[in-house]
């Protein structure tokens, strides 16, 4: 006969022997506690759970930074140096060709044991950081880096033949420009990156100055040629860019007189030699100073139509 024990405790066995005692058996055990649920095809490779964040940030330019939902975390520096480099290549690499970037004196097997290490060290949930394929890692599609944004900005500034408006216009003034790309590294694989970025953000300095003039806001475009000189005090077309500037707001005493402090800046440089003179629209005399420093910048920044002139 079986019986089951009060509170659910277990159960128990009653059986008749012989002489009519009850012969009691001690309570069952418990359940055994549920199975743990099978592994899921959304859980990260490390068995969490993923915990996705609304917002995820890499800024590069001026240092380095990394932004889960608004705070500021601090990655180990194999998962900072891995984050950069896939930052900057938007495309992706392969893990082998990752490994053999970010630690070249080592051998292919220890490098991607290193790379290894620096995945599982990732801050946060690995699935809010990188797209990982079976051979390509990159960056998850919706992480932002200011790098990315700048270049963006930057590729519409200089299409000259594209008008902005007013409003696109006051968003690429208020673009900051004047920083690097990771300036305190001391990685050889970073050369090549902040050399293009150089290029570019000067690049669009100077074509921002242009299109600022254009729409009237020349203040904003002598600030925008001097954030170039800034960053390259050597640069001819930045200096040029900034007189060109001064000239379409009338400042023609000014724009003379910075071209002078200018060229004698590049005398000093080539050794006593005179500099070739450029026209750049900054000759003294005449009402339409304003004017002359238009054109000027259309000079400068006039599309390229294939054909070069001899020299």
């Amino acid at each position: 006969m079986i019986q089951a024990l009060p509170g659910g405790a277990g159960i128990r066995s009653v059986a008749t022997a012989r002489g009519g005692q009850a012969r009691r058996s001690v309570p069952a055990d418990p359940a055994p506690p549920p199975r743990p649920r099978a592994l899921r095809a959304a859980d990260g490779t490390d068995g969490h759970r993923p915990c996705p964040v609304t917002g995820v940030r890499i800024d590069l330019l001026g240092g380095f930074a990394l932004h889960l939902d608004g705070e500021e975390v601090q990655p180990g520096i194999g998962a900072r140096r891995l984050l950069a480099l896939l930052a900057v290549e938007p495309g992706g690499l392969t893990r082998a060709r990752a490994a053999a970037v970010l630690w070249p004196g080592l051998e292919p097997a220890r490098a991607g044991a290193a790379l290894r290490t620096a995945l599982h060290r990732l801050p946060g949930c690995r699935a809010d950081l990188l797209h990982e394929g079976r051979e390509r890692l990159r960056l998850a599609p919706d992480v932002a880096t200011d790098l990315g944004e700048l270049r963006t900005t930057a590729t519409r500034v200089l299409n000259l033949a594209l008008p902005l408006d007013a409003e696109e216009l006051g968003r690429a003034a208020a673009c900051d420009f004047g920083h690097d790309l990771l300036p305190d590294w001391e990685e050889d694989w970073l050369d090549h990156h902040r050399m293009r970025w150089r290029e570019q953000r000067l690049h669009t300095l100077e074509a921002l100055s242009f299109r600022l003039v254009q729409a009237g806001w020349v203040g904003a475009a002598v600030d925008a040629a001097l954030i170039a000189i800034h960053a390259d005090n050597l640069r001819e077309s930045a200096h040029e860019t900034l007189v060109a500037a001064y000239l379409a707001a009338g400042n023609r005493i000014a724009a003379n007189a910075y071209r002078a402090t200018y060229r004698e800046q590049l005398r000093r440089e080539l050794g006593g030699r005179e500099p070739a003179a450029r026209d750049t629209g900054g000759r003294p005399g005449g009402p339409h100073g304003g004017e002359q420093g238009i054109r000027s910048l259309r000079s400068l920044h006039r599309p390229a139509t294939g054909r070069q002139d001899a020299p």
